[in-house]
């Protein structure tokens, strides 16, 4: 009993919630915010060495970590002062930035996600379709592999000052800057997985007579569909990256403008808080990835 109470977790996380009423000679914000982040890590911690106490030393090691972590970056911006307050502002000013600027940050948060959406779907369910086509058709194979070759070599973030600067409006931009970069790696996969197809499956399908296009929907798509699902969370983080590097270019929402707007005028609180809530909102879509991939494959290992 007493091991889940005294422990390492406890001990930083005590401290670190001591350190956020600390006084320091810069300007500080009320530390509340802060300390509900402090009070929801130290939950959720209880909660996993609850439910799993016979692993615990990986959960105290992880929280350990994380408590450790805050602790030495406002003792380094407050007290030792090897962190400028400017460029590295104390957790309670960046935290706080959460509760003033919410209604910016949920407005960027779904103009991000629309065209996160809207460019990943249209990219990923060409690809797979094109994909299957070129895959299995020996001629367009041989015709268009090399130019998708070298147009898929070149990254998509090269094209993006460009597109943005052509395109009429900046969805349209951001969306085809995205499009390029997911659907020429889920093209080349897809048809890469279609030439790999165990052959004995397509004779043992060739035999019942099925025609070509019951081919590709009933036995290479099904087939090829496994390793697809599995590298969508690349595609999610690819297109994440595409989409903030093409938002500080030419954006006027999103979050990604948020960040290089607040950079551009040295608010580093704010820049800070954008970079956190860009963190948050993928490793989010990534859990979601997770529950997709354990509901739809059930039978299948995704690797991690």
């Amino acid at each position: 009993m007493i091991p889940k109470i005294i422990n390492l977790s406890n001990i930083l996380f005590i401290a670190a919630t001591a350190s956020a009423f600390l006084p320091a000679d810069f300007h500080l914000d009320p530390p509340w915010a802060y300390l509900v982040i402090l009070l929801w890590f130290e939950i959720l911690f209880i909660i996993n060495v609850a439910r799993t106490w016979k692993k615990a030393i990986h959960v105290i090691d992880l929280y350990s970590i994380i408590f450790g972590f805050f602790l030495l970056w406002d003792l380094g911006s407050k007290v030792f002062k090897v962190l400028h307050f400017t460029l590295f502002p104390p957790p309670q000013n960046v935290f706080y930035i959460f509760t003033q600027d919410y209604p910016q940050m949920i407005l960027g948060f779904f103009h991000s996600m629309f065209l996160i959406l809207v460019s990943v779907g249209i990219g990923m369910g060409l690809g797979v379709i094109l994909g299957l086509f070129v895959g299995w058709y020996h001629r367009p194979r041989e015709a268009l592999s090399p130019v998708i070759n070298v147009i898929a070599s070149v990254p998509a973030l090269v094209y993006a000052p460009y597109i943005v600067a052509v395109s009429p409006t900046f969805k349209m931009a951001s969306i085809i800057v995205i499009f390029m970069g997911v659907f020429f790696p889920t093209m080349m996969n897809m048809a890469s997985n279609v030439k790999n197809v165990d052959q004995k499956l397509i004779d043992s399908a060739k035999s019942l007579n099925l025609s070509d296009f019951a081919m590709l929907i009933k036995v290479l798509l099904p087939d090829c569909a496994i390793p697809i699902i599995g590298s969508l969370r690349i595609r999610i983080a690819t297109a994440f990256m595409i989409l903030v590097m093409a938002e500080t270019i030419g954006a006027t929402s999103g979050l990604g403008y948020y960040v290089k707007r607040w950079a551009a005028w040295a608010d580093y609180p704010k820049v800070f808080a954008g970079i956190i809530l860009i963190a948050v909102v993928v490793t989010g879509i990534n859990s979601l990835i997770g529950i997709f991939e354990k509901s739809v494959l059930k039978w299948v290992e995704i690797p991690k």
